[in-house]
């Protein structure tokens, strides 16, 4: 579910719902630029492609030290990934 609202300010809000349910939001200063960005949003869901923006913002240091935490491999390749 996606929607475009003017705001007050004169810029445009675009929202939506990922899978899980949650709302996002991005404003916009054309109506135009808001519409291709849900275009964008709403294919990405279809095609399983989405990624949610909150999961974009994981930094690659702490990805890897979770990952490696979950690989079982020997202390000496562990050390050498480290």
């Amino acid at each position: 579910m996606a929607s475009i609202q003017r705001r007050t300010n004169g810029s445009w809000r675009a929202r939506y719902r990922d899978a899980a349910g949650r709302e996002h939001a991005k404003h916009f200063d054309r109506k135009v630029d808001a519409q291709r960005f849900l275009d964008g949003v709403t294919s990405a869901v279809v095609t399983g492609a989405y990624v949610d923006p909150t999961l974009s913002q994981v930094t690659v240091a702490d990805w890897s030290a979770r990952w490696l935490s979950a690989v079982q491999v020997k202390p000496s390749t562990a050390a050498r990934y480290e």
